[in-house]
């Protein structure tokens, strides 16, 4: 996964020299390429749609969230707790936020 500009790329093909990202977003068919080390080489296209800066907040909570249930022997509710309280959320990306029992872990 590649973050620019606040829109997510989803990595499609690698080779020797570079990688290849395609946006997220399905209807989207802005490509990036980049060199092994992620250096931004080139980008083609256009957005055909707007930032969701909620649910860029959202994957990085669950990711902080999942490495600290594998690394941690902390309790998971207090874990979501904690990690809820450190991210100062919008209340817009509150409300879309899954609850603790919603999220698969």
């Amino acid at each position: 996964m590649l973050v620019i500009d606040n829109y997510v790329f989803k990595l499609n093909k690698t080779t020797t020299t570079t990688k290849y990202y395609r946006c997220e977003h399905r209807e989207c068919d802005v490509t990036v390429h980049t060199d092994i080390n992620n250096v931004l080489l080139k980008t083609k296209g256009d957005h055909c749609h707007v930032i969701e800066p909620e649910k860029n907040k959202i994957r990085i909570f669950k990711q902080v969230l999942k490495e600290r249930v594998i690394n941690e022997s902390t309790p998971i509710p207090k874990i979501y707790g904690e990690e809820l309280a450190k991210m100062m959320l919008t209340l817009a990306t509150i409300a879309i936020l899954p609850s603790q029992r919603e999220m698969s872990m």
